[in-house]
C-alpha cells in the first residue's frame, strides 16, 4: 500500500502542478507581492504606534492562533472506485491513512509558521521578551494541528461520527486553553501541554479498531478537492467543476436594456453568461468583496489607488475568457456576425462591469481618504478601464485567435 499511495500522490501532484501554471501567473504573483508589501508596511507602522501597555496584544494573538488550527484537512486522495477495488485491502489501509496524514502536514505547518512569525512582534511587545520563544510556540501549534489530523483520521472509521464530534469540541476548547496558558504563563508549559494532549489522543484513539467508512472517506475527499478546484477555477477552467446556471430574476432589468439587434447578438450572450453563470458572477463578486474590504482598510491615497487599480485589472483579466465561451456552440458559427462585432461586445460588457467595480472601490475609499483623493482614485480607474478595454483587450483577443 505504500507504493500505491506514492503512485497516487505523484499523479495528484502532477495534476496540481499543471494547474499551478495558471494560478501562479505573473498577474496573480504581482497582486500578492503588492498586497503583502502593503500589509507589511502598515503592520510595521502599526507596531511602532502601539503603546508598550497595549492589553489586547495577547488576546488578538491567541484568538488568531486558535482559529487557524482547523486550516488544512486530512488529504486521503481516495477515489470512488476504491470502495470496490480496495475493499479486500482494508486491513492494510491503516498504513495508507498514516501516509496520508504525514502528507497533509507540510502545508498547514507552513501557514502556521508564517502566521506565528508574523504575530510574534505583538507577543514580544506584550511580554517584553525576546524572539527566543518563537520555536516553543511554533512546536505547540504544530503538535495541536497533528492532534486534529489524528482525530480526522479516526473519523474515517465506521460508527465514530458522534464520538468524533464530541472529541473535536473537547480538542478545540483544550487547544484554546493551551494557547492562552502558553501566552500568559509560559511557552514551554504550553508546548508540554500540547504534547501531552497529542500523546493522550493517539494512545486512546489507536486503541479503537473499526471498519473503514468508505462513503464518508470518499465524500470528505471529494469536498476537499472541490474547495481546491473552486480556487483554481478563479484562474482557469477546471473540468472537475460543473458550471451551474441560476435564474437571477433581479438582473433581468439589465438584460432587458440590450435591444434585439444583430450587433447586440454577442453582447446578449456574454451578458447572460456573466450574470447567470455561477463561476463568472461568483468570481466577480468575490474579487469585488475582497478588493473592497482591503481598500476600506487603507487610509493612504497611493495604496488605495494602487490596490484599486490592481483589482480592476485582475477582474478584467479574469473576464477575458468570456470571448471563447460560445465557440463550441454550432449555431454561433452560423451567425452572420463579424468578429469585430463580437470583440466590441466583449469590450462593452467588460467596460461596464469594471466601471461598476470602479464605483464600488471609489465608494470604499470615502471616509478613509479625502473626497478629492477619492475622486482622483475614480479618475485613475476610469483611465485604466479605457486603456484596458480599447488597447489591452484587443491584443489579448488576437492572441486567443492565433
Amino acid at each position: 500500500m505504500d507504493n500505491f499511495f506514492k503512485e497516487r500522490l505523484a499523479r495528484h501532484q502532477k495534476k496540481m502542478m499543471r494547474y499551478m501554471r495558471y494560478v501562479l501567473n505573473d498577474h496573480f504573483v504581482l497582486v500578492c507581492l503588492f498586497l503583502v508589501g502593503g500589509l507589511g508596511f502598515y503592520y510595521s507602522n502599526l507596531l511602532k504606534q502601539l503603546p508598550a501597555d497595549f492589553i489586547w496584544s495577547l488576546p488578538i494573538v491567541g484568538v488568531v492562533w486558535w482559529f487557524i488550527l482547523p486550516f488544512g484537512s486530512l488529504a486521503t486522495l481516495v477515489e470512488p472506485a476504491d470502495m470496490t477495488f480496495l475493499l479486500p485491502k482494508e486491513t492494510e489501509m491503516t498504513g495508507y491513512l498514516n501516509k496520508s496524514l504525514r502528507h497533509s502536514l507540510p502545508f498547514p505547518f507552513l501557514v502556521e509558521g508564517l502566521i506565528c512569525g508574523a504575530l510574534m512582534p505583538l507577543v514580544v511587545l506584550a511580554q517584553n521578551s525576546s524572539f527566543n520563544r518563537f520555536f516553543p510556540y511554533l512546536i505547540m501549534l504544530w503538535v495541536l494541528k497533528y492532534s486534529l489530523l489524528t482525530i480526522e483520521k479516526f473519523a474515517s472509521y465506521q460508527e465514530t461520527a458522534s464520538l468524533v464530534k464530541k472529541i473535536k469540541i473537547g480538542w478545540f476548547l483544550l487547544s484554546g486553553g493551551i494557547i492562552f496558558v502558553s501566552l500568559y504563563i509560559g511557552a514551554i508549559i504550553g508546548m508540554i501541554a500540547a504534547l501531552a494532549l497529542m500523546a493522550g489522543l493517539i494512545g486512546w484513539l489507536n486503541g479503537h479498531h473499526r471498519l473503514l467508512d468508505w462513503t464518508f472517506l470518499i465524500n470528505r475527499e471529494n469536498q476537499r478537492l472541490h474547495r481546491i478546484y473552486q480556487f483554481i477555477n478563479l484562474f482557469t477552467d477546471v473540468p472537475e467543476i460543473e458550471a451551474k446556471v441560476k435564474r437571477r430574476r433581479y438582473l433581468d432589468p439589465f438584460l432587458s436594456k440590450i435591444t434585439f439587434k444583430q450587433e447586440n447578438t454577442y453582447l446578449y450572450l456574454f451578458a447572460r453568461r456573466a450574470f447567470r453563470g455561477s463561476e463568472i458572477s461568483g468570481l466577480f463578486l468575490r474579487l469585488i468583496v475582497l478588493g473592497g474590504v482591503i481598500i476600506f482598510s487603507l487610509n493612504d491615497f497611493i495604496f488605495s489607488a494602487g490596490v484599486s487599480a490592481l483589482f480592476i485589472y485582475l477582474i478584467g483579466f479574469q473576464l477575458i475568457p468570456l470571448y471563447g465561451q460560445f465557440d463550441y456552440v454550432t449555431l454561433t458559427q452560423l451567425y452572420p456576425v463579424a468578429k469585430k462585432t463580437k470583440e466590441k461586445a466583449l469590450q462593452k460588457l467588460i467596460a461596464g462591469l469594471l466601471a461598476t467595480g470602479a464605483v464600488i472601490f471609489s465608494l470604499c475609499t470615502l471616509g478613509r481618504i479625502s473626497l478629492l483623493e477619492s475622486a482622483l482614485v475614480f479618475g485613475i480607474l476610469v483611465i485604466e478601464i479605457t486603456v484596458f478595454s480599447l488597447i489591452y483587450l484587443p491584443i489579448r483577443v488576437k492572441k486567443m485567435e492565433a
